[in-house]
């Protein structure tokens, strides 16, 4: 293979990953919604990443 058709494959690499995380970013985001009916356990917002909210 020549540079040409290796460079066209690494940007479409790229493209499709960074697609597939933008899909990924959108679902989590659903995920934390504050207005579900059942919350999560944990507490995702900002700057409070793995601090879990469990009943005690």
């Amino acid at each position: 293979m020549d540079k040409t058709t290796i460079t066209i494959i690494a940007i479409l690499v790229l493209v499709v990953i960074g697609f597939v995380f933008k899909k990924l970013i959108a679902h989590e985001e659903k995920k934390n919604d504050p207005n579900l009916p059942e919350p999560r356990d944990s507490n995702t917002l900002p700057g409070n990443q793995g601090v879990k909210n469990r009943g005690k």
